[in-house]
């Protein structure tokens, strides 16, 4: 349809509508109040039994968490590319603007503290936060960051009354198939709501880019996440944040770019964020040396799956169809008290990018962590960082044809 014909089917449209609401008018002044005030309660009442379950429950969703998200639009001055011996006289025209950026972020407490993406904020001179239904923009400051994780707090200085904290949900019980709903700020348009699935849990962060290991999985989601969405809320059918929206796959930006959506976003488990908060919350500057420091490990080098051992040395060897090869263990580190066994036998292998690596063939090979498989190393680390200090970890290892069970305590190795 062109774009004439378009606009005029809008005027017939809009006459016709304003022919009804004016006979509805005209209409209702022979009637008496009481009766008005019955006919609107009853159209209410029908309108809401025409949804359907799923329809109920994402309205009641926005109407009792939605003003729990907020719009964060921040300042931040781009550093000068210019030469520092640049003559005086040009001072007036090298002078660096303002960069505006928005993002989402959700309140989590009475006090104004406001969970968002780190790289929302990330150098911000200054950040302001507008809630739904309320144009004045409050004035925020940063609290802590945790770079590795890409999460920031922020704290807004605005009346309690405007502040509707979220309930943080579980993300460790997530099924892959049951309802996600994301709510921000894509592109600028405040305050969206769209709703999908989760599509995979414990995926792979390397998704979002992330190679560091600090964040051990993200949750995969069909609602659609776009630019501006960074840092707002996933949350279940029951109205609890699972997850910070931190990503999208686009075909034509890659992850976490300026692209569009795909039916492919990220977030990261709230889990996560509540592992964190305490130290978020005391101000602190989370980077990956701090946290490499105080991460519980095993003292093991692994290969990442044996998914990527071809099928004739998988059959000569009689490993398994899945798990993690035990490359080296460290003398003395928490896998050797327990009595894991490293390779001592190797093959030369090629990787796809030609590359000749000597991988073990005989050392032991976890297959299961708590009772849930190993498929890929994004699976144990899931495992140990959910441990607390000194909880001991339950290993089922492959050894030569037989399973073992094994007990190993994750420890912070300096």
């Amino acid at each position: 349809m062109s774009m004439r014909n378009t606009a005029l089917g809008f005027g017939i449209l809009t006459i016709i509508v304003g022919g009804v609401a004016w006979w509805g008018i005209s209409n209702s002044q022979t009637q008496a109040p009481d009766t008005i005030q019955a006919q609107a309660a009853q159209a209410q009442s029908q309108d809401q039994g025409r949804l359907l379950e799923n329809e109920r429950n994402t309205v009641d969703i926005v109407q009792r968490t939605g003003d729990g998200v907020v719009y964060v639009s921040v300042r931040s001055m781009p550093s000068s590319t210019m030469s520092g011996n640049a003559p005086d006289f040009f001072a007036p025209f090298l002078q660096q603007q303002p960069v505006q950026g928005t993002g989402s972020g959700f309140v989590i407490d009475s006090d104004g503290l406001i969970l968002t993406n780190y790289h929302v904020v990330e150098g911000a001179t200054e950040i302001t936060v507008r809630f739904h239904n309320d144009p004045k923009a409050y004035p925020a400051k940063v609290v802590g960051t945790a770079q590795p994780l890409d999460m920031a707090l922020i704290k807004v200085q605005a009346p309690k009354e405007r502040l509707k904290p979220m309930v943080l949900g579980n993300s460790d019980t997530l099924k892959v198939g049951q309802k996600a709903i994301a709510m921000g700020n894509p592109f600028g348009l405040e305050f969206t709501v769209t709703e999908g699935i989760v599509s995979a849990i414990r995926r792979n962060p390397g998704a979002i880019g992330d190679e560091s290991g600090f964040i051990p999985s993200v949750i995969q989601t069909d609602a659609a996440i776009n630019p501006g969405n960074s840092g707002g809320p996933l949350l279940n059918s029951a109205g609890q944040v699972i997850g910070i929206n931190t990503a999208i796959y686009s075909t034509n930006a890659q992850f976490g770019g300026e692209g569009q959506s795909a039916g492919i976003g990220f977030a990261i488990p709230i889990n996560i964020a509540k592992q964190y908060l305490p130290d978020l919350k005391a101000g602190k500057k989370l980077t990956a040396d701090t946290l490499a420091k105080s991460r519980p490990r095993l003292g093991v080098s692994l290969y990442p799956s044996l998914n990527y051992y071809p099928d004739n040395i998988r059959a000569q060897n009689k490993l398994p169809d899945y798990g993690l090869m035990v490359q080296q263990v460290e003398k003395g580190g928490p896998a050797d008290k327990a009595g894991l066994r490293a390779a001592t036998k190797t093959v030369q292998l090629m990787t796809q990018s030609g590359q000749a690596v000597e991988l073990g063939v005989n050392g032991d090979v976890i297959i299961e962590a708590d009772g849930n498989p190993v498929n890929d190393i994004t699976d144990l680390r899931s495992a140990i960082l959910s441990k607390k200090p000194g909880e001991a970890l339950s290993l089922k290892i492959w050894r030569n044809g037989q399973t073992l069970s094994l007990q190993v305590v994750p420890q912070i190795i300096k």
